[in-house]
């Protein structure tokens, strides 16, 4: 009997965390992203030549998948329909963040609290989580722990009203239906941000090359200019003098 219910609280220990990540994660996320582009004018940043030429490119690379497109795109475009992936992308690349000095995908020094580094954070710690999958279960002892590294970055970027929200969630009832459900929406985010994050990645890569290429072009304008630029002018003083 005894170990039935520690492992029925193992179970729901880890739904917990799942909710936590899903539910809190993705609020706080989308707030973030509210901040940098309030809802009032999302429509016209959308729609500014560099941020669409961006979004397209990453819709091209499947970066963006047609749910999300669709999402973008409506006449009524708000950050309400956009899933954490969705969030995590564009703050990642339209709203001028630089990456954390780690970057996004290695943890954050212990010090670095910036807004960068706990949304890296958050995808992190899912990462953690998610590593307990295959049980479904997590023990109190590392519950604990997890709840309390994953909380700090949820607090810092939402602020203190979401303090009671955590609290509670933290010991509200959950019945094995609702259990399943954030263990499919935690996999769900895994899985899709795995296809984003390297799709992404490919998408960095080609823009670093090309910068470098238009780096190694200017370097190479710039070396036969200067001596014919000054050649014309001792050129032209010479012609004064006569």
């Amino acid at each position: 009997m005894a170990s039935s219910f520690t492992s029925n609280k193992e179970r729901t220990n880890y739904a917990r965390l799942c909710r936590l990540l899903v539910d809190v994660g993705t609020q706080v996320l989308r707030e973030t992203f509210d901040k940098i582009h309030p809802p009032g004018s999302l429509h016209t940043v959308l729609t500014t030549a560099p941020v669409n030429a961006k979004l397209t490119s990453m819709k091209k690379m499947k970066a963006i998948n047609p749910t999300q497109w669709a999402a973008l795109t409506s006449p009524t475009v708000s950050s309400e329909d956009f899933d954490i992936t969705l969030l995590v992308a564009l703050l990642r690349n339209i709203c001028g963040l630089a990456a954390p000095l780690t970057g996004w995908n290695s943890p954050p020094s212990s010090t670095d609290t910036t807004k960068v580094a706990d949304i890296a954070r958050i995808r992190i710690h899912r990462n953690e989580v998610f590593a307990h999958a295959n049980r479904a279960s997590v023990d109190v002892a590392r519950f604990n722990t997890y709840w309390v590294d994953i909380e700090k970055p949820l607090m810092r970027l939402g602020g203190p009203s979401y303090q009671a929200i955590i609290y509670n969630l933290k010991t509200e009832c959950m019945d094995p239906e609702r259990e399943q459900h954030y263990q499919e929406e935690l996999k769900k985010w895994k899985e899709n941000e795995e296809s984003v994050m390297e799709k992404l990645g490919e998408i960095e890569e080609k823009l670093d090359s090309n910068k470098k290429i238009l780096q190694n072009l200017e370097e190479k304008l710039d070396i036969p200019m200067q001596p014919v630029a000054h050649s014309v002018e001792d050129t032209n003083v010479e012609g004064k003098r006569k």
